[in-house]
């Protein structure tokens, strides 16, 4: 992120001031004021402005990140879109009361989770942080948490030990939101991700593609598994011809949401 000059305002100032924070953890006054080429003065003003909202905590030499800001920056649990929103609506309708669900990493998965019925009293099995948080602060009935090594990008687990803690496990309904899809498959950012989203295919009885037009416009370069590993989708646009061939050869309809 590139420090504004020290012609801009306070506002441009302090965004900034969070946004390097959200990434680097701690910032000294030293060093904000020579970045920011201003004042320490102007950078303490600031400082305390932040501490102030919230936003930040003010630490000898310098600032970190408020509480409520870090569990922001690791539970994005409001970053999903209103198509994502819709589909998983739609997802959670699909949800008997008391099934077991496995719920996958990414804002899609997170807002399956919200928007279960309060009348679920199933389980649910995920390797999302976000929802993870989510579901043991708002939601009734049994959570299984798959640990493992953290996963930044995602807010996930991913690793051997998440996929040991599957070997014992099954699902009624598998929701998938992967990175990418086209006519050969699902894809994963990584690797190690792709893994997970294959062990929690093969624990469940029915794999739904829960996914918001907007992975069907791009590439990711994992491979996770063939379209036939699919039982379902939810979208909230047709898919591209290209796909939807592929889909209905698979013998997979999709479940278009619309606005």
């Amino acid at each position: 992120m590139t420090a504004p000059g020290p012609r801009r305002g306070a506002p441009d100032r302090r965004a900034w001031i969070l946004g390097t924070l959200r990434t680097v953890g701690f910032l000294s006054v030293a060093d904000l004021a020579r970045r920011l080429g201003v004042s320490q003065m102007t950078i303490r003003r600031d400082l305390h402005e932040l501490q102030a909202n919230g936003r930040v905590r003010l630490v000898h030499g310098g600032a970190g990140l408020a509480p409520r800001e870090l569990r922001r920056a690791a539970f994005p649990e409001t970053e999903h879109t209103e198509a994502q929103e819709r589909v998983a609506r739609h997802a959670a309708g699909l949800v008997g009361s008391g099934d077991t669900i496995a719920v996958d990493a990414g804002p899609t998965g997170v807002a399956i989770t919200r928007a279960l019925p309060a009348s679920f009293t199933g389980c649910v099995l995920t390797h999302s942080m976000p929802a993870l948080a989510f579901l043991t602060r708002e939601r009734a009935g049994r959570v299984v948490a798959l640990g493992g090594e953290f996963l930044p990008a995602r807010s996930a687990f991913v690793g051997p030990t998440t996929e040991a803690a599957l070997t014992q496990l099954r699902a009624r309904t598998f929701f998938v939101s992967p990175a990418a899809v086209d006519a050969r498959g699902l894809y994963a950012q990584s690797p190690a991700e792709a893994s997970v989203q294959r062990r929690l295919m093969d624990i469940a009885d029915e794999v739904v593609l829960v996914a918001s037009h907007e992975v069907f416009e791009t590439s990711a370069p994992a491979l996770a598994g063939p379209l036939d590993r699919l039982t379902a989708v939810v979208c909230d646009r047709r898919p591209p011809a290209g796909l939807e061939a592929a889909l209905e050869r698979a013998g997979v309809v999709p479940r278009v949401v619309g606005p």
